[in-house]
């Protein structure tokens, strides 16, 4: 599955075009803009770009006396996703924050949660040669609120707020040609695991190898990509991978993420994205992990280099207010005196007295 994952990913992109992967394999939405006209060797524009995506999706369903059935229910999924970056000469610095929870909530099952995610990411990079950045990144990856096995009775925790959370610090070099295609390859790369809850701190709960550890440590190196795809207008497909390689432990046994979104955008307000999400990695299950969603909801896109709209003004009006109106003097030139021609070129001869200057005497005094 592992090899299948990154083999189709590796395929993509090579037919197309691709972006950012922060140290962790998590998608970065692009779509950006800067807010000066001088360009980087990748074509993007030099200075502070500020991105906010703010996404809330609301989900309810009211039955009575409905003979077909049906339970009474409600769901609710909010997203704040902003980017902080800049670039100037050979400095870029990407800065990047996501928030995402989600819940549903019925009378059978009570309150459930659907999404739980903080992850922040910042990232710097000097330009070595053209389209090659030495980079060294940072990323805090963790959840909100604890997550439970609802299968079992009672119920077991999963997770919880900074259990796990994972501190990954990477330096390498990002190839970066164009502003959709970014690779990444950091050879040392550090991956801290904290499990804070005592309930959780359990030998080979995380990767921790003793009862009551609180840390799980790995030095590896890690390989990642973006491509971001423009299927028809207002339609985008964008996928990523990171795969990560523990030197210490089984460099073989890779950590891989996979990450697309399909976003339908309906309108400056709405739209409509369904996201896929596949996940190995062998210290939390021995198989792979799948995430499937689909939803329509409340858009608000807040983007500082978004050149301003300027309204094209009607031809007829602009015909019927001409800029330097009719005048009624007469600008046309004197006519041709002869006679004083004649005077000037035979005699040599100028009239002193004349109200023209004397280059215009010549001819018309």
């Amino acid at each position: 599955m592992r090899l299948l994952i990154s083999f189709l990913f590796l395929l993509i992109t090579g037919v197309s075009s691709a972006q950012f992967l922060d140290t962790s394999g998590n998608l970065i939405i692009d779509g950006r803009k800067y807010l000066k006209s001088k360009v980087d060797t990748t074509g993007r524009k030099s200075g502070w770009q500020i991105v906010g995506l703010n996404t809330l999706t609301v989900n309810q369903n009211t039955f009575s006396n409905w003979m077909p059935g049906g339970e009474n229910s409600v769901s609710f999924n909010a997203k704040v996703d902003y980017e902080f970056n800049y670039r100037k000469k050979r400095t870029m610095i990407d800065n990047r924050t996501l928030l995402e929870y989600g819940f549903l909530d019925n009378k059978t099952n009570g309150t459930r949660k659907t999404a739980d995610n903080i992850n922040v990411t910042s990232s710097y990079g000097y330009l070595l040669k053209q389209h090659w950045y030495l980079t060294a990144s940072i990323n805090l990856r963790t959840q909100f609120s604890a997550g439970y096995n609802y299968s079992t009775t009672p119920k077991t925790k999963l997770s919880n707020l900074f259990a796990p959370a994972y501190i990954s610090l990477g330096i390498g070099v990002n190839y970066n040609p164009i502003p959709n295609l970014q690779f990444s390859f950091h050879p040392i790369t550090s991956r801290t695991t904290i499990v804070a809850d005592p309930d959780l701190q359990k030998k080979g709960n995380y990767g921790l190898k003793n009862d009551d550890d609180l840390l799980y440590f790995e030095i590896g190196a890690y390989i990642g990509g973006r491509y971001k795809l423009k299927l028809f207008e207002n339609v985008y497909y964008d996928n990523n991978i990171g795969i990560f390689s523990n030197y210490t432990d089984d460099p073989l046994n890779f950590d891989v993420v996979y990450a697309g979104v399909l976003d339908m955008k309906i309108n400056n307000f709405m739209s409509t994205q369904l996201s896929i999400n596949l996940l190995y990695d062998e210290n939390q299950i021995k198989q792979t992990q799948l995430k499937q969603t689909l939803g329509i909801g409340l858009t608000y896109k807040i983007d500082n280099g978004k050149p301003p709209k300027v309204k094209k003004k009607r031809k007829e009006l602009i015909q019927s207010f001409p800029l330097y109106p009719k005048s009624s003097i007469d600008l046309s030139p004197p006519p041709l005196n002869k006679a004083n021609y004649d005077r000037i070129l035979q005699k040599n001869t100028v009239r002193e007295n004349s109200t023209y200057l004397k280059s215009e005497t010549l001819l018309t005094n």
